[in-house]
């Protein structure tokens, strides 16, 4: 609500302080479902949680522990946070762990994503894994049906898995019973004596993968192209990236046309505030994604998670618009945001952001630089008083920041 108010105010001055009639009845309503859904959510902050083989929770829970033991039943989705992680007893519903030390023995009704230091699956999982950690191990003693994405430093799969699997790996080390195609991307593969594969077997790796005999593979075996070991100096479609930063150029006239007070105030900001937008921007970079990942898995949040994510993703496009309009403003020596003098501007900063970004070797970090300083800009802006800005004569055709 804050955002849309700061943008209100940023394009017409006017805010509305009275607020409708039915607002408190609206509140009201919100705050009554949110009770209710809060109600069927249980979060928990302790330093050991333990649920015997007798006990059953049937709640959402979420959970921040020192030490997780589970030997009981959940029955709906757990997302926890924990040092070390002993999951033995009967899940029910999704499980989301996070931790140093991941043991997962028990059964998994449903989907299982566990990221840890060390990951370790002895026991049946029906929805589908996805396990990252430095060291993922999946014993004999494990069944999945529904197929896995593991990645790591050092990766062993030794269990019986339906479905496909995608590993992502330094090392990968394959036995076990495997119904379905793999995908693995690797320096070093081992496939380990007696290891059953009914299915196609796909792979990036240094060198070629070479079975011992007693490996079965009812499949094909591929090696995928890897990348040259030489890195190319340009990209391989030059038009089509400067198509793309035509794109950016018109989007950007456009942005800058129906909103330019709006980027009037972040170029002002970029260029007197240049470090915190860096700053701002690392911090929204990193957060905002991940306060709509953890609001994706409420009733309430789902919603707002989708628009977080939206948002984002805007203002991720936006920002080489900002910072392509701060450099070419820079290099042609304007102090001031022009509405009818912008095409100038963007038009040559945009040449140079996509020439840059037009080697290969260099094209992400200059990205991610780029990011870093549009994204703090159009973040502050947002939330930042209106600051008078200093323009060039032509007083008709200026947007000040202070009207």
């Amino acid at each position: 609500m804050k955002v849309a108010t700061q943008i209100l105010k940023a394009q017409t001055g006017f805010c509305r302080k009275k607020s409708r009639p039915g607002k408190k009845a609206g509140i009201a309503a919100f705050l009554f479902a949110v009770g209710l859904c809060a109600h069927a959510i249980e979060f928990v902050q302790t330093n050991q949680f333990i649920i015997p083989g007798d006990q059953f929770v049937s709640e959402e829970t979420w959970l921040s522990a020192q030490s997780i033991a589970i030997s009981g039943t959940v029955s709906n989705d757990l997302f926890a946070t924990t040092q070390n992680a002993e999951l033995s007893g009967n899940f029910h519903e999704d499980v989301w762990c996070i931790g140093d030390s991941i043991h997962a023995q028990g059964t998994f009704q449903n989907s299982a994503r566990l990221i840890s230091r060390t990951v370790q699956i002895q026991g049946t999982v029906y929805g589908p894994v996805m396990a990252v950690g430095n060291t993922v191990k999946i014993d004999r003693e494990a069944v999945l049906n529904n197929g896995l994405l593991c990645m790591g430093e050092n990766t062993i799969i030794e269990g019986t898995i339906t479905g496909n699997v995608r590993a992502f790996a330094q090392r990968v080390t394959l036995g076990g019973s495997i119904t379905g195609d793999l995908v693995l991307t690797a320096q070093e593969i081992v496939a380990l004596p007696g290891t059953v594969i009914n299915g196609d077997l796909s792979y990036a790796a240094p060198n070629d993968l070479v079975l011992p005999s007693s490996v079965i593979l009812n499949g094909s075996l591929r090696k995928q192209l890897a990348a040259p070991a030489a890195r190319k100096l340009f990209k391989a479609n030059i038009t089509g990236h400067f198509l793309f930063g035509l794109a950016a150029l018109v989007t950007g006239l456009v942005f800058s046309g129906i909103f330019p007070r709006y980027t009037g105030a972040a170029i002002h900001t970029l260029r007197t505030s240049t470090g915190l937008c860096a700053v701002i921007g690392f911090a929204a970079l990193v957060l905002m994604p991940m306060a709509a990942f953890l609001m994706l898995f409420t009733v309430i949040g789902f919603p707002l998670s989708i628009l977080i994510l939206l948002f984002y993703s805007i203002l991720l496009y936006l920002s080489k618009i900002i910072v392509a309009l701060w450099i070419g403003s820079l290099i042609l020596g304007r102090k001031g945001f022009n509405k009818r003098r912008v095409g100038g501007p963007m038009a040559l900063g945009m040449l140079v952001l996509y020439t840059l970004t037009l080697f290969s070797p260099g094209s992400f970090p200059i990205n991610l630089i780029i990011i870093l300083f549009g994204l703090g800009a159009l973040i502050t802006a947002l939330f930042k008083k209106p600051i008078p800005i200093i323009l060039s004569p032509e007083p008709a055709n200026e947007i000040k920041q202070g009207d």
